[in-house]
């Protein structure tokens, strides 16, 4: 089901206890999906500290406030990325964060920042409680 980075298997389960619990729900949901499609999940990011978003180029503080995930998609067929992308999209607009760039909805942002590789950026809107 679920997998982790390697060599950050441990501190990742960990973090994955930690944040928002609708963060957490989605991902499982996310990775049932994924899995039964035949393809592996792998969270390769989780929860960080401001030094780290710098060095990762990230613009916003999702991550540290425990509202964002990295999900490797390297290893997935361009079509499935899409259909990923669409299929979780269409279904979760209300908890999708809203992106600085465009001012909509974006749960799922699928792109290589040029430090961690091709992956599947999810984040959701900050949420009462967390």
């Amino acid at each position: 089901m679920i997998q982790f980075k390697e060599g950050n298997e441990k501190q990742l389960k960990d973090e994955l206890e930690k944040v928002n619990p609708v963060l957490k729900s989605l991902l499982i949901e996310m990775a049932q999906w994924v899995c039964a499609k035949g393809f592996r999940f792998v969270i390769t990011d989780l929860l960080s500290e401001e030094a780290e978003d710098i060095k990762l180029k990230r613009v916003s503080k999702s991550h540290r406030e425990g509202r964002a995930a990295d999900i490797r998609a390297r290893d997935w067929p361009k079509d499935f990325r899409r259909l990923f992308e669409e299929y979780f999209e269409k279904r979760y607009s209300s908890i999708a964060a809203i992106s600085a760039k465009t001012g909509e909805h974006n749960l799922i942002l699928i792109h290589d920042n040029g430090v961690g590789g091709l992956h599947a950026h999810i984040q959701i809107k900050p949420t009462k409680g967390k």
